[in-house]
């Protein structure tokens, strides 16, 4: 059963740090719990509530004409979890104080519960890696890598996707999540809690959170221009090269051509995942 409360002095998180276009209609619905969720597929959506949510995503989809920076057909899917607020209360979460830290359990992809501890000085969520074994999650030698620092120096871990990261009734689709070996328990992160402004409340031994809207996808407007920078600026400096220096021996330049186009669909995929969460323009330029 989910918990909420009225909001008290709720402060800012911002921290740091998934693919598809979201053109299909986003249809919302709320099972027996009281859970609001998010879809593209129909299908996933108990039948008696498919009429409901097909008037809902209809709704949705019609063009937001106040805000010209965003398409209109993309808005719909951060709009309306951005309205998932719960009748306007806070969702409280319950957590067990281990130490200076706070433990929770948090539910993956819909199918898994395990502990994590809240760490909101961490820039992303960090799932171990029998987490992973348990979710079906396979890392193979092409699966991306993010490296980190760490006690023993700098490491490289896998990357990968979750369909749905849900703590209490708070839920993050699509969240982006390193796999650790070493860990015994999982780290909630930035990228989780940057979608909501929170308060600790110690003394009730509880989480309270409400959603964000200077963020989408877990980020600041900021941090997605960031990364459109570390894309693009190599990019024009890569392209300036290849159209002005003459001398460039004709196996160096076939490195760098391909480099070119690794760099091009790299920033395309970039674009695509900012699609997904209606990240305005603005935001993607320097």
């Amino acid at each position: 059963m989910c918990v909420t409360g009225p909001i008290r002095g709720l402060a800012g998180l911002l921290l740091l740090l998934a693919a598809s276009a979201a053109t299909a209609e986003i249809y919302r619905w709320t099972d027996a719990d009281g859970r609001v969720h998010f879809t593209q597929r129909l299908e996933r959506i108990p039948a008696e509530q498919r009429a409901a949510a097909k008037r809902s995503g209809a709704a949705e989809a019609a063009p937001q004409s106040s805000r010209a920076d965003v398409p209109a057909a993309r808005e719909p899917a951060a709009q309306t979890r951005r309205r998932a607020r719960h009748g306007g209360r806070a969702i409280e979460i319950p957590f067990e104080r281990m130490g200076s830290v706070m433990r929770v359990d948090v539910r993956l992809n819909d199918r898994v519960v395990a502990p994590f501890l809240i760490d909101t000085g961490a820039s992303g969520v960090s799932l171990p890696a029998r987490v992973a074994d348990e979710l079906g999650i396979v890392v193979r030698s092409d699966t991306p890598t993010l490296k980190m620092r760490t006690a023993n120096g700098l490491v490289a871990r896998p990357v990968v996707t979750l369909e749905a990261v849900e703590l209490g009734c708070a839920r993050v689709e699509g969240l982006r999540a390193t796999v650790n070996p070493t860990m015994d328990i999982g780290l909630l992160g930035g990228t989780f809690f940057n979608n909501f402004v929170y308060q600790v409340d110690a003394a009730a031994g509880v989480i309270r959170l409400e959603p964000n809207d200077n963020v989408r996808g877990g980020l600041t407007a900021a941090e997605w221009t960031a990364r459109f920078e570390q894309l693009r600026a190599p990019l024009e400096r890569l392209e300036t090269y290849l159209a002005t220096e003459e001398k460039i021996r004709k196996g160096e330049r076939a490195r760098l051509e391909r480099h070119h186009d690794e760099l091009v669909r790299a920033l395309d995929d970039l674009d695509s995942e900012a699609n997904r969460f209606s990240v305005p323009y603005r935001w993607r330029k320097p």
